[in-house]
């Protein structure tokens, strides 16, 4: 789907609070309130998948962050992303090219849960391989 400029433009200031009312992003936008609820339904029709809760890094204490590499069994693919939907503390699964065949972000409340999590995914019919990459700290999220 090609954008409008002003849906992208409101696209860009829902990234960054998606929480702000209809009549504010018309005020930042210079567009009637009308106007924003007529573009927000077209874009959830084509475009906007949901709205979610991003917590803030420094939110929960001692939240662990990881990026998993997963190299997989190609028969299996289907089957491991179905389960990997279903563990919660999987926020992301995507495919990549190269080495690995996934990569997952997985947050959990702690290392001990994040081990928990690490060796569940490890032990999946289809896993070959993961590595994994704790996040020490986050510079930045656009979140993208």
């Amino acid at each position: 789907m090609q954008l409008q400029e002003n849906e992208q433009q409101l696209l860009d200031l829902l990234k960054i609070n998606s929480r702000v009312s209809a009549a504010e992003l018309g005020r930042q936008m210079d567009l009637a309130r009308s106007t924003i609820h007529m573009m927000l339904a077209r874009l959830e029709e084509k475009v906007i998948d949901s709205y979610t809760v991003k917590l803030k890094n420094h939110g929960i204490e001692n939240q662990s962050t990881c990026y998993v590499l997963i190299t997989r069994d190609p028969k299996k693919a289907r089957e491991i992303e179905e389960r990997m939907n279903r563990i919660a503390e999987v926020e992301s699964l995507v495919t990549v090219a190269g080495l690995y065949d996934f990569i997952a972000l997985v947050r959990t409340s702690g290392n001990q849960h994040m081990d928990r999590v690490l060796t569940e995914i490890a032990m999946m019919d289809g896993i070959i391989k993961t590595e994994s990459h704790i996040i020490l700290s986050e510079k930045f999220n656009r979140g993208l």
